[in-house]
């Protein structure tokens, strides 16, 4: 631990101006609550696009969704201070390169509805689909992408309650080949390995014949309707469970979309499960002001930059989980060094 803590301070120097030492943690801790975490989000953003832009192919699913910091609540012993409740922040994540594209925080989870707008909008989404779970299916969202030039697959619940029902109503009659024919839906179907001795089955169906809905006109871009079944089935005792999902989207052909719906789910693996399992972000009691939101932050930083940094050279593997590329800068001057060359 003492020789990490040198090897730190060593390179830390020729970066920082550190004439009175590192500064402990209670420093870094009230720095952190003092920050505006509007102004660092809108930082964050311009690093992200100043780093990776350039890299953004044409039809890169950014996936958009909520994540509640658990330990985040502050109730004070003291009536007299302000409590607050956990902070729940919205994050853009860009599936193919793998990195955080943006945030913003709210209070609450029911707040995202006005928090994701005010996220598109800060983000550059030419050319980009879209995809978002059922909180945020709304037509005012929807109508921010297609604003921003981008396409969209937004998952269909209860929520939008008459929509919902058409859709689920016209898909229910699946199984009749001549309907399909007649409706001209597209299908595809594939299986996948998902782990633990699981096999899921996929069937994505999309109509783009949608002159039978009734709100169709009402929500902006909107080219087809989709059905999603998911079809598991345990190898060791072959229990089966099925699934069945509908969205909503801008898009006109099944494969697109289906990749979409899939992709979506990597900010859910690749980020949220990462911060608390690599991280252990839902164990952080940093709770004060707006410290919680900001190491949020500095997080997703370390994670863009350790996605991206190269250790190839260094340990000869096809491919580095994150939590090794981790423990490579915590033991290793030469790679910290590298990763903090990549800013």
């Amino acid at each position: 631990m003492f020789s990490c803590s040198i090897y730190r301070k060593r390179i830390l120097k020729k970066y920082l101006r550190l004439e009175n030492g590192i500064p402990s943690s209670d420093t870094i801790l009230r720095v952190l609550a003092r920050i505006d975490a509007k102004q660092l989000e809108k930082v964050f953003i311009d690093y992200a696009r100043a780093a990776f832009g350039t890299k953004v192919a044409k039809n890169e699913v950014l996936a958009i969704d909520g994540k509640t910091i658990r330990r985040s609540e502050y109730i004070p012993a003291d009536e007299n201070k302000t409590s607050h409740k956990a902070a729940h922040i919205v994050s853009a994540w860009a599936h193919s390169l793998g990195v955080c594209f943006g945030q913003v925080k709210t209070e609450e989870k029911s707040n995202e509805i006005t928090a994701i707008p005010e996220l598109l909008e800060l983000l550059d989404l030419k050319g980009m689909i879209i995809t978002i779970d059922a909180m945020g299916c709304q037509k005012k969202i929807v109508e921010k992408i297609a604003e921003k030039k981008a396409d969209y697959v937004i998952s269909l619940k209860g929520n939008q309650q008459s929509i919902h029902n058409d859709v689920k109503e016209f898909f229910e009659p699946i199984c009749d080949e001549k309907y399909c024919q007649w409706y001209n839906i597209q299908h595809i179907e594939y299986r996948i390995e998902i782990g633990h001795g699981r096999i899921e089955k996929r069937s994505c169906y999309l109509c783009t014949n949608i002159d039978w809905l009734t709100e169709k006109d009402e929500w902006n871009k909107l080219n087809a309707v989709g059905m999603l079944i998911c079809e598991r089935t345990i190898k060791k005792s072959g229990k089966k469970s099925i699934e069945q999902r509908y969205f909503l989207t801008s898009l006109t052909d099944v494969e697109k979309a289906a990749f979409a719906m899939r992709a979506h789910w990597g900010i859910e693996n690749n980020l949220h499960w990462v911060l608390d399992a690599i991280l252990n972000e839902d164990y952080c009691l940093v709770r004060k002001d707006n410290a919680a939101a900001n190491l949020n932050v500095l997080r997703k930083i370390a994670l863009n930059i350790l996605k991206q940094v190269d250790f190839s050279d260094i340990i000869k593997a096809k491919k580095m989980p994150l939590c090794h590329k981790q423990h490579l800068c915590d033991k290793r001057e030469d790679c910290l060094q590298r990763a903090l060359q990549s800013l």
